[in-house]
């Protein structure tokens, strides 16, 4: 009987776990269309929803294909609990194309590509620091990556 009780547990366990990062992924896409697709205008948006939900400290790695003679926006968007996220566009090199302002509340770079290449966008949350928090909890949030284009 209790072996029963351990499986019923652990299979609640993991559903409720899916469930739960399905409804943070669902809500990560609906902030993300209501409050960082409009800041891509006049770009038009590449059809692309690039977004997860993060916490402080967290960084990512993004590669993405840039097509010759267009101009681009790159806009990085995040919920502010987990403060202003930076962003740098590395080549495959891992040189440093461009690097954000991290006092920018709404960070983006516009460019233009010659040639097609692909880039590397890093993301990076900043750190809590313990005395600023009031709990152990750690803040997520909503942390976006949108790429506009204009012909």
């Amino acid at each position: 009987m209790r072996l029963l009780n351990k499986v019923s547990f652990t299979i609640c366990v993991i559903l409720a776990s899916f469930v739960l990062t399905i409804n943070a992924n669902a809500q990560c896409k609906r902030y993300t269309k209501k409050y960082c697709l409009p800041s891509l205008s006049p770009y038009m948006h590449n059809g692309q929803l690039t977004s997860a939900v993060l916490n402080p400290g967290d960084s990512a790695d993004v590669e993405m294909t840039f097509n010759a003679g267009k101009e681009y926006r790159i806009l990085v968007c995040n919920q502010e609990q987990i403060g202003n996220v930076q962003f740098k566009v590395l080549d495959k090199t891992r040189k440093i194309l461009y690097k954000s302002d991290p006092e920018d509340e709404s960070p983006y770079w516009d460019f233009k590509v010659e040639n097609t290449q692909q880039f590397i966008i890093q993301l990076t949350v900043p750190a809590k620091k313990k005395d600023v928090q009031k709990t152990d909890m750690m803040p997520t949030g909503c942390v976006s990556l949108l790429v506009g284009f204009k012909e």
